[in-house]
């Protein structure tokens, strides 16, 4: 269990000191073609845990750009004889040369944030992972 903040930090700058005085390491928590959220995890004295958070709200353009290279990837696995599906948003970690190449990082992506997250609750790995679509965010139609 971890603890809100008490109050929101005001920035990137703020959460970074605030790490620094208490010895840990920002890392970015969640990911969004329109945010990207920091986050600081750390512990008081008696035990109790702490968290603090930091929400950059991208700028109209960037976040517009992000979107238009956000992709939706699906993937699948067998899970003790039933089909396990998984699907992820990602943001390509660096641009490509390639509409191909822009793909295949992001269906790597996806899958290690899928073994990651999920591999001890259903058995999801790199290895055993299928992908069944990547489309562009933009693109997406729900069936």
């Amino acid at each position: 269990m971890t603890t809100e903040p008490s109050a929101p930090i005001a920035d990137r700058e703020t959460l970074t000191a605030w790490a620094r005085e208490q010895g840990v390491r920002v890392r970015i928590s969640s990911e969004d073609w329109d945010s990207i959220t920091y986050e600081a995890l750390s512990t008081d004295p008696d035990g109790t845990p702490l968290v603090e958070r930091y929400r950059c709200v991208l700028p109209e353009s960037l976040a517009l750009r992000r979107l238009r290279l956000t992709y939706v990837v699906g993937l699948c696995h067998d899970a003790g004889g039933a089909a396990c599906n998984h699907v992820r948003r990602v943001v390509p970690p660096v641009l490509s040369a390639s509409e191909s190449a822009a793909r295949h990082d992001v269906v790597l992506v996806a899958a290690a944030l899928v073994e990651s997250e999920r591999r001890a609750v259903c058995g999801a790995t790199v290895d055993n992972l299928t992908v069944y679509t990547v489309r562009c965010a933009q693109d997406w139609q729900p069936f």
